[in-house]
């Protein structure tokens, strides 16, 4: 039995991953870990409750305390990182290869988290361990959906991937660490995309619209580049076009506060978030129904064009269910060791049959709209 320790396990992404994993993954011990003991006790003891019979622990972790890793990595196999601490992210890497530990990251693809983890690609082949980054919906579902196209259509030459991300946001409450990093996330907003194998950046008054069908119809999408995005050339060589874009909050938010953010983040020094986090939080929580997170890719190839669709009603499920997904073939072994990018890393049928089976709608599509085999 694998033991697994979730960072943040009682967080929003954190406390539904243990659920899930407790439901589906029956061979997995599941620690509960975050900086507040007294909240991950409560959340291991109602976990206790609804399945009883498993293996459900908690401690403290702080991710910014690499003593304190040390002790609580040496007692497990995979630590899952679910907290909003990529600014610690070395201590966790480094506590993690010290105590011959896998690792799992379920945070935003940025730069420097990517960086970060690159300066330990040696010692992470060296000891033969496995590191998974980007991993969960946005980033790890877009590159998976066009790994998944290029098994289907052998040759890959165009993958654009939409996203229409209607969450409720107000049915969840956030930690101020958590508004900090999506601010951050702003801050290092980069819109860019590959378009006849030149990489662009599209400018806010120039911003491309995919239509959705019902409910959502036709709405902007704003370039996001992604690691899994940045490395997608060097995964497919014959692919020339190639972006993720997503779409924005509400009207007032998209249109009035975040180039209010936007400025904000990047005249004030990140002490003075603290308004900007409240005002964002504010704004994201005015979304009106329909919710839900749909994403189509539009693929073409020498061998035709099709298109593959993953809809959930919820975000925060999306991002769980893909992260169950991957820890399934991370459990059959069939991930290799080294550090990875959950999109690239993944056997794209296996892990889209486990999306489905999570509850995930998934449809493919050729270019006729018949559905593919």
């Amino acid at each position: 039995m694998k033991k697994l320790l979730i960072m943040g396990g009682y967080g929003n992404v954190g406390k539904l991953l243990a659920s899930y994993l407790l439901q589906h993954v029956p061979h997995f011990q599941i620690t509960i870990a975050g900086r507040n003991l007294t909240k991950a006790k409560e959340t291991a003891e109602i976990l206790m409750n609804q399945y009883p019979g498993n293996a459900i622990y908690y401690c403290r972790a702080d991710a910014a305390n690499k003593a304190m890793l040390l002790e609580v990595l040496s007692k497990i196999d995979m630590v899952v990182v679910a907290s909003s601490s990529v600014r610690h992210i070395s201590h966790v890497a480094e506590a993690a290869l010290e105590t011959n530990t896998d690792y799992f990251d379920t945070q935003l693809s940025s730069p420097k988290k990517i960086e970060t983890l690159r300066k330990y690609r040696a010692g992470i082949q060296d000891k033969q361990l496995i590191f998974i980054t980007d991993g969960g919906f946005h980033p790890g579902v877009p590159g998976a959906m066009i790994h998944w196209a290029k098994q289907k259509l052998g040759t890959l030459t165009h993958a654009r991937v939409y996203a229409a991300l209607k969450m409720d946001w107000s049915a969840y409450n956030y930690t101020y660490a958590t508004i900090k990093e999506m601010l951050e996330e702003f801050k290092s907003f980069d819109p860019t995309w590959l378009e006849n194998a030149q990489w662009k950046k599209t400018s806010w008054t120039n911003i491309p619209k995919w239509n959705f069908g019902e409910p959502y119809g036709e709405l902007p999408c704003t370039p996001m580049l992604m690691e899994e995005i940045r490395s997608a050339p060097s995964q497919i060589k014959e692919l020339h076009d190639t972006g993720f874009f997503i779409s924005g909050f509400n009207p007032i938010m998209d249109n009035f506060l975040i180039p209010i953010l936007w400025v904000g983040i990047h005249i004030l020094p990140p002490f003075l978030y603290w308004p900007l986090g409240r005002l964002f939080e504010w704004g994201i929580k005015l979304g009106k129904p329909p919710f839900g997170v749909k994403l189509v890719a539009d693929c073409k190839g020498e061998k035709g064009s099709m298109q593959i669709s993953a809809f959930h009603h919820d975000g925060y499920e999306i991002t769980v269910i893909a992260i169950v997904a991957c820890l399934k073939q991370y459990l059959s072994g069939s991930i290799s060791t080294g550090l990875h990018l959950q999109a690239w890393a993944v056997e794209p049928d296996h892990f889209f049959d486990d999306m489905i089976h999570l509850g995930i709608e998934v449809s493919v599509m050729d270019y006729q709209d018949e559905p593919m085999s």
